[in-house]
């Protein structure tokens, strides 16, 4: 039988990123951590941890977190159930999203559902491609992804499509692209791009222009928000989602400089196989919204 003191102990030292730390959340000392995770290891056989800094989980590490935060999840389902008016128990939440999604249908399709069950939210934001690692290691309980295969001992339910429109501003076009849209002028303009981790320009170059990663110069804003003011800022041009394109395609603001080519983008929502109130409701409650506001 593992003993759960220790996986909780495995738990804060991954999350806190070192022994020191953890310690101060447990408030114990730092040895007493290191021997419940030498105690762990001892039992499971294998080592759990990546001495490193920050400090990591091992694929064993990461299989015994996500068994743990399984049960946490439904602990505080059967906690809630007992004492439901007890403040000291509250229900986290923890689901891994993109920050497309974030920035616009996500938050309203979940804040009611939090604020009426009182749970707590605990957000995650990694590129859409991504998230769904978060949920494998167990550090989310569930995840909006472009994975449509579900993980082992998971589920996939399909969410909508984002539909993503190459813009600038009419000053940027009238520099970049007087005449038209090109490989040649695409060299040449600057683009506005998420991250390393966002592959969703480079699919759309090569798609559409027939270019190849480097044959363009690119800024790179890993910030929803300060992503789009960059493009209305005239930085560069960019690929926006849909739902925050159009009101500013409708203003004026910005202008689609390759009508008829789009990229959509298909996202589902993955979530454990537990039988967990919070998922299913989670999931309902992102299904609504989402409906409405995908394509």
């Amino acid at each position: 039988m593992i003993d759960y003191a220790h996986l909780r102990a495995l738990s804060i030292v991954i999350s806190e990123g070192g022994f020191d730390r953890a310690a101060k959340v447990l408030c114990i000392t730092q040895p007493a951590v290191s021997q419940r995770i030498k105690q762990l290891e001892e039992r499971v056989g294998q080592a759990l941890v990546i001495r490193s800094n920050p400090v990591e989980a091992t694929p064993m590490g990461k299989r015994l977190l996500r068994h743990y935060s399984q049960v946490q999840l439904l602990e505080s389902e059967l906690s809630v159930e007992m004492d439901a008016d007890d403040p000291k128990l509250p229900t986290i939440v923890k689901i891994a999203v993109n920050a497309d999604s974030l920035a616009t249908w996500f938050l309203p399709a979940l804040c009611e559902v939090f604020k009426r069950h009182q749970w707590l939210l605990e957000l995650i934001v990694d590129d859409e491609s991504y998230t769904h690692n978060l949920l494998k290691n167990g550090e989310a309980v569930g995840c909006v992804t472009t994975t449509q295969a579900p993980l082992a001992g998971c589920s996939s339910e399909y969410l909508g499509q984002m539909e993503y429109l190459c813009v600038a501003t009419p000053e940027f076009i009238q520099e970049y692209f007087p005449v038209n849209v090109s490989q040649t002028s695409l060299e040449k303009a600057p683009a506005v791009v998420f991250s390393t981790k966002d592959k969703l320009h480079e699919k759309y170059l090569r798609k559409y222009f027939k270019m190849s990663p480097g044959s363009w110069r690119e800024h790179k804003i890993p910030s929803s928000e300060s992503f789009l003011d960059a493009i209305i800022q005239g930085l560069g041009y960019g690929l926006v989602g849909h739902l925050q394109a159009e009101p500013l395609l409708e203003k004026g603001v910005l202008v689609e400089i390759t009508p008829g080519k789009r990229k959509r983008v298909p996202l589902y929502w993955q979530h454990w196989n537990i039988k967990a109130k919070q998922t299913t409701i989670v999931y309902r409650s992102l299904a609504v919204t989402a409906k409405q506001s995908l394509c």
